[in-house]
């Protein structure tokens, strides 16, 4: 167990890649917004991701959202959850 009583020497960098499927309804319209998002604190109207506020989150993606988009090709549809 490590002891900080006298403060912090280093930090070991780590990093996470998260998935996030936003719905398409049956005309192919999708609705990416933050209230789709699985990390959208919907109490505090902020990012689970990055804690920033969510403008308009029922309507948009925030400014400072960390999610890019993926390009779908035939070999990815497999992985698609049901």
């Amino acid at each position: 167990m490590a002891h900080f009583e006298s403060g912090v020497k280093d930090y070991v960098r780590t990093r996470a890649t998260v998935e996030v499927y936003f719905p398409v309804d049956w005309r192919g319209s999708a609705d990416i917004s933050c209230s789709q998002c699985f990390f959208f604190r919907r109490n505090y109207q902020t990012c689970g991701l990055n804690g920033e506020v969510c403008q308009y989150p029922n309507k948009y993606v925030g400014d400072s959202c960390p999610l890019e988009p993926v390009e779908e090709n035939a070999d990815d549809q497999t992985d698609n959850p049901a």
